[in-house]
């Protein structure tokens, strides 16, 4: 069994909540993180620290690559979040620390593939930036762009970046997970599997969401966690919008 995070975005009292589901459900074998460790939230560096230790593979996503090089695309209260990030990343210390972060962060691969699994951030066709969104499913929406991003992955593909979780199918629909309280058998067909976000869910469901792989399914598990603790370390942050917070009582 393997288990996929993602989107954590600095929310350390969710990823702690996770881990520790993790570890409570027993036989699983690896933990891969599908990016976007840091970003919104107050705890990047005891996030990372966190993730690093506990994950085999931890992917490139748009706020890391953000911190990295700029956030350009992102909206005001977000772009405030990744430069009081880097801001404060850049005062790790000591030195070999710090730069043990950096490199880190330099170094996350965009993309990893496990036999005829794919793994990335964002999708095949983009592995950092894109999104793929119900709405492109719709009568109107772009009818060439699923048909690129299936062309893009033998036979599954994992994704985060959304923080909406459920199964895109080859033939243009989308369950979500919400839907699938029992899991959903891959095991003949092509999917592309959104696992959700760990720190900031935005599918009306407060509770921390990761994703379990057994080979022939996927299942969602909902976690819940203090949220209110979190809360009250995004006030310690005077650059941080607070509400990245309260939309996390609302899972926006």
């Amino acid at each position: 069994m393997i288990a996929f995070i993602s989107d954590i975005h600095s929310n350390l009292p969710a990823l702690t909540a996770v881990l520790k589901d993790i570890d409570s459900v027993g036989g699983i074998e690896k933990i891969y993180c599908l990016g976007d460790v840091v970003g919104y939230g107050p705890e990047p560096l005891e996030c990372l620290d966190l993730v690093a230790s506990r994950c085999k593979l931890i992917l490139m996503g748009n706020h890391e690559h953000a911190v990295l090089y700029g956030a350009f695309g992102f909206h005001s209260a977000a772009k405030r979040a990744i430069d009081w990030t880097r801001e404060s990343l850049q005062k790790v210390s000591p030195s070999a620390r710090r730069n043990a972060v950096w490199q880190l962060m330099e170094n996350l691969p965009v993309r990893h593939e496990i036999n005829d699994v794919l793994l990335v951030h964002g999708s095949p066709r983009d592995p950092v930036m894109e999104y793929v969104l119900e709405s492109d499913l719709w009568e109107g929406s772009d009818s060439g762009k699923m048909e690129g991003i299936f062309a893009g992955f033998k036979r599954l593909c994992f994704v985060g970046h959304t923080h909406r979780p459920g199964v895109f199918t080859a033939d243009r629909c989308f369950l979500p997970a919400s839907e699938l309280p029992d899991g959903f058998d891959i095991s003949d067909g092509r999917y592309l599997v959104n696992v959700g976000s760990v720190g900031q869910p935005r599918d009306h469901d407060p509770r921390a969401c990761y994703a379990l792989y057994s080979g022939d399914a996927v299942y969602w598990r909902r976690v819940a966690y203090d949220i209110d603790d979190t809360a009250a370390r995004f006030k310690k942050v005077e650059p941080l919008d607070f509400r990245f917070a309260e939309r996390l009582y609302r899972g926006e």
